[in-house]
């Protein structure tokens, strides 16, 4: 259809004279209203009490298209801030008493309001549509604004662009926050903001550090914050002796004999590889589980414990990792929420010369100086008689008078095909010394079941009552591998020992009384009477309460291990071997969910991901560039994927990114994914603006800090930028220790910085030792030397160069049986930060036991 010549003449003039005329073109229209519907909504508002707070956090005054109406909502919000009833009456006393009566239409127009609607039923929808008016009249005015300044030829575009984004940031904001900022609102968000800080697990109340020390000095990175963090560029816990913990490949180890290098059995059943190892002397504790084993831990142990209910955002089965002296501050509620826990173990199946199930029967009811087994079991005697058809053996009856028949197995002679049962039980050195060889008590779960399962048939009879099993045992070494057996299955098992006695003839015994409860009717027991029902119980029987007690101050052994640092006793208890400090960024997002935004200017994403991946899965860098990485390494790197697959860190490598498209992404960041931290990797390689020709470089990075500032205020999230030192610092004498004068390129940084700090590796320099003489290497430390809201202190962490991360420093870093300290080059804690990348050029508690 050809176009109105008269809207053609009015747009050819619009254009020739420029945005004021635009402007009146558009202003010539009706602004989208909807004034039935305001009518309607304030009626409804003075004919029901409980209406408002219904639709106070949809509208606001400024929703309102009329003047009049603005004014009779503005006072119906005054009386709702002082609990005060809104009808018909107060609405219109509250008005007269500001003047506004007359102005609105007096009471009259009030009266006309509540005969438009008959109640309040669709308050709510209408709320609504009043709203997306006034969105839609705000993005007219951002509009206008535009156009108009487009049309000035003195106007920045970059700025225009900027202001721009920044009108439609805040209609978003506005029409998504909607509060009002009255002091009872106010001073109701300070106490709900005290009543979460009493509540918080951490104490903290910004964004985590990762780092104790630091932590407790920032009590994290404030909202609105702008952090520095400045260097110049290429700048594990613990038990008591005779704790036993579970190698890879099943077996048992005391902690005083692990070494670098030894493979432990991680929570997941892939192994932990030991990165070094460590002693000294330390208050020690003992962790008392309800249903479990005791075991020793030194004061700066981390406890792995489940929660064991739903209640507010914490879900039944999460994992926390927390420092014992942290545990012991916390309250009965908050303890009585976590639990200790165990794990069902995976080992690599090995080949059996015995079948599981029949080793189990023989040690069960076995002849201990010959290969014969006796029964009466028909279950069983139809699986001895097929082993005997097999294995071309013997299966004869035994008559015994006013019994039941027996059968015995003889194993003592060779069969027809030279086969010896004996020969077997030999090898093994099972005659006269009943045990369960390692070939079968470290096998896989089908083959530990069903050797559990002959043990049963055997020896063992089945609890009704409780849905348990009950095995008593004389051999003192067989009844702890037959508790390990079933630890290592993941069941709940005690072992307690007994006095056994018969009266008649005067005999008395010591025996070993084990019962077990869990899943157990997945064990393949033959004997009918003896299957177990299936576990129906709420409670989960493998997690247990805990008690911690205060014990002496000894000596503790330890370890460091690569992964995710869970490793299990002797009895599949879960532990930890770090402390709880994680990495900046990744503990912010993968463990308190905090979506983070990180601008890498220098590095692209690819390898910042390499970097990452480099520190959860605890594989040096150049193991990833040439992927020379050993099968157990594969299965740490798999799982670090999977684990970072979902980690809300959204990575930007725009190099050279100016600040006004660092601020529109970041905004875009904070609408769609409510980004909670910026990361800026480094502050000198940003520009000022995309056209910069300026040749004053200190004054455009006082710009770029202000901007970050004003960004970290906008979005109200902590804002981290690294920076470089300038070469002063090197040209020094003495420790070269770094100060704000050092700050390169701008000393305007500080001024606009709230937190300054500095880190400083003493060994980068060449110094190795400190004023009194200790060893500082393989250490850093994070110089706090500007603190706006907070005290300035220095926090030592460890330095590890294979992974380029930091973690906390304790005294288990250093021999305390020697002189010298240890070199600690590849000794490694959980807590750690990535180096800027300038910065590296190169309750079961009621089962009856």
């Amino acid at each position: 259809m050809a176009d109105d010549p008269i809207k053609k003449v009015a747009r050819t003039r619009m254009l020739s004279k420029g945005a004021n005329e635009f402007s009146d073109y558009l202003l010539g229209k009706v602004p989208p209203q909807a004034l039935p519907l305001e009518e309607a909504v304030l009626g409804a508002l003075m004919l029901d009490k409980d209406a408002l707070p219904v639709i106070i956090d949809i509208l606001q005054k400024d929703s309102f298209y009329s003047d009049a109406h603005q004014a009779i909502f503005k006072a119906m919000l005054g009386l709702f801030e002082k609990s005060q009833p809104i009808d018909l009456l107060t609405v219109t006393e509250a008005l007269k008493k500001v003047g506004e009566l007359e102005k609105v239409g007096g009471a009259f127009y009030l009266v006309e309001l509540t005969n438009k609607v008959a109640s309040s039923a669709n308050i709510e929808y209408h709320a609504r549509i009043i709203a997306q008016k006034h969105i839609q009249r705000e993005l007219i005015r951002v509009s206008t604004d535009t156009i108009r300044d487009a049309y000035e030829e003195t106007t920045d575009v970059f700025e225009l662009l900027d202001e721009a984004e920044q009108g439609l940031f805040q209609i978003t904001e506005k029409n998504l926050s909607r509060g009002y900022e009255g002091m009872s609102t106010l001073l109701s968000k300070f106490q709900k903001q005290m009543e979460e800080l009493v509540n918080k697990e951490d104490g903290l109340t910004g964004v985590p550090t990762g780092f104790t020390d630091l932590d407790r000095l920032t009590s994290g990175w404030q909202k609105s914050d702008l952090i520095i963090v400045a260097a110049r560029p290429g700048m594990g816990k613990c038990l008591g002796k005779g704790t036993k913990v579970v190698m890879y490949d099943g077996s048992l180890k005391k902690v005083e004999d692990i070494e670098v290098g030894d493979l432990l059995m991680g929570d997941d059943s892939t192994p932990r590889k030991v990165l070094s190892t460590c002693r000294g002397k330390e208050q020690m504790y003992w962790v008392h589980q309800n249903k479990g084993m005791s075991y020793r831990i030194n004061e700066s142990h981390i406890l792995s414990l489940k929660r064991s209910r739903n209640e507010g955002g914490h879900k039944k089965g999460d994992v926390l990792n927390i420092n014992v002296l942290d545990w012991l501050n916390k309250s009965n509620k908050f303890k009585s929420n976590y639990k200790g826990y165990k794990v069902e173990i995976e080992i690599e199946d090995k080949e059996t010369p015995l079948p599981p199930y029949f080793l189990g029967l023989w040690l069960g009811d076995g002849t201990s100086s010959d290969a014969s087994i006796t029964t009466k079991d028909e279950e069983i005697v139809a699986y001895l008689s097929e082993f005997a058809a097999e294995k071309n053996l013997s299966l004869n009856p035994i008559l015994v008078e006013n019994k039941c028949p027996m059968y015995r197995l003889s194993g003592g002679k060779r069969g027809h095909n030279g086969y010896s049962l004996k020969a077997e039980l030999r090898e093994y050195n099972l005659l006269n010394n009943k045990h369960i060889p390692k070939e079968y008590l470290y096998n896989s779960i089908e083959k530990r079941l069903e050797l559990l399962a002959g043990l049963i048939d055997t020896d063992g009879h089945y609890l009704e009552q409780s849905n348990g099993y009950e095995i008593t045992q004389k051999n003192k070494e067989l009844s702890n591998q037959i508790k390990y057996l079933c630890d290592s299955l993941g069941l709940r098992v005690s072992l307690k020992e007994k006095k056994a006695q018969i009266s008649k003839i005067g005999y008395e015994t010591v025996v070993y009384r084990l019962r077990i409860y869990g899943d157990i009717d997945r064990i393949p027991v033959r004997i009918k009477k003896k299957a177990a029902k299936t576990w129906k119980s709420i409670v989960d029987w493998r997690v247990t309460g805990i008690q911690v007690e205060k014990d002496i101050i000894d000596d503790y052994y330890g370890f460091e291990i690569d992964g995710n640092h869970l490793f299990l006793l002797e009895d599949m208890t879960v532990t930890h071997n770090t402390s709880f400090t994680l990495a900046l960024a990744r503990n912010a997002a993968m463990d308190f969910k905090k979506p983070i935004a990180l601008f890498s200017l220098e590095m692209s994403n690819v390898q910042l991901v390499q970097r990452l991946v480099s520190l959860e899965a605890e594989i040096s860098g150049s193991k990833l560039r040439n992927g020379n990485l050993e099968d157990y390494e594969w299965q740490q790197l798999h799982s670090a994927i999977e684990k970072m697959s979902e980690v809300p860190i959204y990575i930007d490598d725009t190099p050279a990114i100016n600040i006004f498209e660092l601020r529109a992404k970041c905004r875009r960041l904070k609408m769609q994914h409510d980004i909670q931290m910026i990361i800026i990797d480094y502050l000198q390689l940003m520009s000022g603006k995309s056209d910069s020709k300026s040749g004053n470089r200190e004054q455009e990075i006082s710009m770029i800090s202000r901007a970050l500032k004003g960004l970290a205020k906008e979005l109200n999230v902590p804002v981290i930028a690294l920076s470089q030192l300038s070469r002063a610092v090197e040209t020094r004498g003495g420790s070269k220790r770094p100060m704000l004068s050092d700050l390169r390129e701008s000393g305007a940084i500080e001024q606009d910085a709230d937190i300054v700090s500095f880190i400083y590796r003493p060994e980068y320099y060449g110094i190795l030792e400190d004023e009194e003489g200790n060893s500082v290497k393989g250490t850093a430390e994070i110089i706090i030397a500007k603190h706006r809201n907070g005290a300035l202190d220095t926090v030592r962490l460890k330095w590890v160069d294979q992974y380029a991360k930091f973690g906390n420093l304790d005294d288990s870093d250093f021999d305390f049986f020697s002189d010298t300290p240890q070199d600690d080059t590849n000794k490694i804690q959980s807590g750690i930060i990535t180096r800027s990348s300038k910065m590296n050029n190169e309750d079961v508690d009621d089962i009856p036991f």
